[in-house]
């Protein structure tokens, strides 16, 4: 059970997180430098920090997808191979609802992950 008072600071760096948020966003439509034209200089790609952060989501994601989809082979080849003992089947049947469960789990996530980019992006396009 967590304790009131650390469900109290949780409550306040969440909030006190949604109350900096839109200052921070307000400044970037300022004019403040990024460094970008530096790091093109310097020859490393001129990509803003929330184009990496989306790349780099996506990669986990289509990571964890494929772990996902490996243990549900894995899972059917355990349901081939059990022979007739039930233990084994049932193993196997575990380990195919597990990564069939997180299969829709990491579905529901990318398709939260694209409708949250969408909408920054929508929402960036009309204050700059």
């Amino acid at each position: 059970m967590v304790s009131p008072k650390r469900r109290l600071a949780v409550s306040l760096v969440f909030v006190l997180f949604l109350v900096l948020l839109p200052s921070a966003s307000s400044a970037q439509t300022q004019g403040i430098d990024l460094g970008l034209v530096y790091a093109g200089g310097i020859g490393l790609p001129m990509l803003d920090i929330r184009e990496i952060a989306v790349r780099v989501i996506r990669a986990a994601l289509g990571f964890v997808g494929l772990v996902m989809v490996m243990r549900i082979l894995y899972g059917g080849l355990l349901m081939m191979t059990h022979g007739g003992c039930e233990e084994n089947r049932a193993e196997a049947i575990e380990v195919i609802k597990g990564a069939v469960i997180g299969v829709i789990i990491i579905m529901t996530s990318s398709a939260l992950v694209q409708f949250i980019v969408n909408a920054v992006a929508d929402t960036a396009q009309t204050y700059l």
